[in-house]
């Protein structure tokens, strides 16, 4: 985990499977609310490539992403794919179908946990199913699987430390980032206002 005091970088995207991008923009504004285009806090949508629309969320917006995704994901009716990353404390990965968290993976366990007893416990909670994910994305379950790999403590270099590892995974779901963006939407700084309901 990172030092006391230290400042962790987080950031959030997510990926919503066969929906353009002008929808995915409207049912984000519906979620978050809109603000003026001045507003610094912004949700970038890119163009659709390879059938997924990709998103990057706000600064420090997880884990309020995984409310908005699951709402994307039933009101869209769509698999959506959503990745946290930090610093040095690996990624996160979350699959939602129609509503429903499906699966969830963490690259880094420790980087969960408040004291050592805990980090057994939550690799299990966290192991994640790449069979599933592989299923419900239909592709081959071992282009997905090497990217289900646990870093421990003890293995610093680890690859699941890597801050970017997730890359790999969506490049197996056929996730790709655009380079350009289809929308910046401004949204309003209040969050409150995000429901899974």
């Amino acid at each position: 985990m990172a030092a006391y005091g230290e400042r962790v970088e987080l950031t959030s995207r997510s990926a919503i499977r066969g929906v353009a991008p002008q929808r995915v923009v409207d049912v984000v504004q519906e979620c978050l609310g809109t603000a003026d285009d001045e507003a610094r806090t912004q949700v970038l949508v890119a163009p659709e490539l390879g059938g997924w629309t990709t998103v990057t969320w706000p600064a420090y917006f997880a884990p309020r992403d995984l409310d908005v995704c699951r709402v994307l994901s039933r009101e869209l009716r769509a698999v959506v794919s959503a990745v946290t990353t930090t610093t040095d404390e690996g990624w996160s990965h979350h699959l939602f179908g129609c509503g429903t968290e499906l699966d969830r993976f963490h690259s880094y366990p420790a980087g969960l946990a408040w004291d050592d007893g805990d980090v057994h416990v939550l690799a299990q909670e966290w192991r994640g199913d790449f069979e599933l994910v592989a299923r419900v994305a239909g592709v081959d379950a071992c282009a997905v699987r090497r990217h289900f790999c646990q870093a421990t403590p003890a293995a610093r270099d680890h690859p699941g430390r890597d801050r970017d590892g997730y890359l790999g995974l969506w490049a197996a779901l056929g996730i790709r980032v655009p380079d350009a963006s289809y929308a910046a939407v401004p949204v309003a700084p209040v969050w409150s206002a995000v429901t899974a309901g």
